[in-house]
């Protein structure tokens, strides 16, 4: 089932923080029967703004669109305080907006998009940045610079102060037609933290628009930002390949954005984390294949260290380590031949290692080091390895020379004594596909290793006796192959 992340705000009219009931958030699950698979929500000073950002099913936004005033009933008969039943609330999901009114609803209606000038924000520049750095935000949209027109930069819950915010208009064709594009630059401190932020508007006009993004470490960083060019699509562009790209790249903003949140959820508060449940292993496979396919080994190597850390549940996997094993990931960096994640997948150590991460499902040869979590000998569908994937490709010397220079040496053990389900090893894969060159690499790399158990020694040797037949000075060299003893 398609999910989405959006918003709902409520504006709270004549209400204090302190008014806030304690059970605030399991009030909302409650409302919403408990169909949203995230929630995070933020408070904005002032005029009290409760503003809660969920990822639910379509049909659930569909729904409570449709539906709202009878939703809003739910949400009134759901709660036994006086907070929701006394003064003015207004509350806008989408394009739909509400007032309640001392516990009832007096307006429900669309706010048509063309009948007043709303604030939409279209991009925002860059899209992940770093913790503790000084960060210049650019958002381009529509209306930003309206009178009482306002954006608001929030990072984990909590709203941050903005510095040097001027404008810049962009003269864009493909808002002619529209209100004026502009775009406006301001800069903010981004606090100690790995997570999820959000660019949003405040406006006379209830505009409903946001615009996420990630903090992180300045490689993961570095490599999400490769999608901005991808999200700097408008809507108007006729090429539907690249919408569908453009709407992939936000879902995966999102989708990281609340692993992130629940990472550090995880990390801040333990055992209090009000999520109770782990994030879904389906979306973590989804995350880390969308990864994989862009080549981004930071953000593989931050995604397997959150898999690992507990964040994420094993799904029908008696455990973490056969759900990773599972999804083969070395098996996936090779058939996309990027010797940079194969390596990375090859020396990959958990930042927080644990006993628990021990093979437990038999998938490696019996008495061999078991302490590295992607092997080349780890066995996939039909009892392919690593290895037999590399030897039975094109062009894949690189790939194949990494799988041989794993730390373990185990790759070149692998070579010719991993079998697939009809016996197979990858020397054969090789050889029946006429990838000699493969046979050679590997085979250079056994011989090479079978003469460092051997020293060879030239001692200087001079005769004793001359021969009239033989210069005084003249030398001979005798050579001795002595055996190194392997220690034990």
């Amino acid at each position: 089932m398609q999910s989405r992340t959006d918003r709902i705000v409520f504006k709270l009219f004549g209400k204090e923080p302190n008014d806030f009931p304690l059970v605030l958030r399991a009030q909302i699950l409650d409302w919403l029967s408990h169909s949203p698979t995230d929630i995070e929500s933020y408070i904005r000073p002032g005029c009290i703004v409760l503003t809660v950002y969920l990822r639910q099913a379509e049909a659930a936004w569909d729904d409570l669109c449709s539906n709202l005033s009878f939703s809003l009933s739910r949400l009134l008969d759901c709660s036994d305080d006086t907070f929701w039943r006394t003064g003015w609330i207004c509350i806008r999901v989408q394009d739909q907006i509400a007032f309640i009114y001392n516990g009832q609803v007096v307006v429900d209606t669309y706010l048509p998009l063309g009948s007043i000038r709303y604030g939409k924000i279209v991009n925002v520049k860059p899209i992940a940045v770093s913790a503790t750095e000084r960060a210049q935000f650019s958002v381009k949209g529509i209306n930003l610079s309206r009178p009482a027109t306002r954006l608001l930069c929030s990072v984990e819950g909590k709203y941050l102060v903005q510095n040097d915010s001027h404008e810049l208009i962009d003269d864009n064709d493909d808002f002619k037609e529209q209100d004026e594009l502009q775009c406006i630059n301001f800069s903010c401190s981004i606090p100690t933290v790995t997570g999820r932020g959000f660019i949003e508007i405040e406006d006379p006009c209830f505009s409903s628009s946001f615009f996420p993004f990630i903090v992180a470490e300045d490689d993961v960083c570095s490599e999400i930002r490769m999608l901005e060019s991808l999200l700097e699509i408008t809507d108007t562009d006729a090429d539907v390949g690249r919408m569908e790209a453009k709407n992939v790249a936000m879902d995966f903003i999102h989708e990281v954005g609340w692993l992130l949140h629940r990472s550090q959820l995880k990390s801040r508060l333990g055992q209090l984390d009000p999520s109770s449940e782990s994030f879904s292993l389906r979306r973590f496979k989804w995350l880390i294949e969308f990864s994989m396919d862009h080549e981004w080994c930071a953000v593989v190597k931050k995604l397997i260290n959150i898999f690992l850390d507990g964040t994420v549940g094993s799904g029908e996997h008696h455990s973490i380590d056969l759900a990773l094993t599972e999804m083969s990931l070395l098996h996936r960096a090779v058939r996309k031949n990027c010797r940079p994640l194969v390596e990375l997948l090859l020396r990959f150590i958990p930042e927080n290692a644990s006993d628990k991460l021990g093979f437990e499902n038999g998938t490696v040869a019996a008495g061999v080091d078991k302490t590295s979590l992607f092997r080349p000998d780890v066995l996939g569908p039909g009892g392919l390895t690593p290895l037999h994937i590399a030897a039975g490709k094109d062009g894949s010397e690189d790939v194949l020379d990494a799988l041989t220079d794993d730390p373990g040496k185990v790759g070149i053990d692998a070579w010719n004594s991993a079998q697939d389900s009809t016996g197979s090893t990858p020397e054969d894969y090789a050889r029946l596909r006429g990838h000699y060159s493969y046979i050679h690499l590997v085979q250079r790399k056994i011989n090479k290793r079978s003469l460092s158990g051997h020293v060879v020694v030239d001692i200087p040797f001079t005769p004793s006796v001359s021969s009239p037949n033989q210069k005084q000075n003249n030398e001979t060299t005798t050579s001795f192959e002595i055996s190194q003893l392997e220690l034990r």
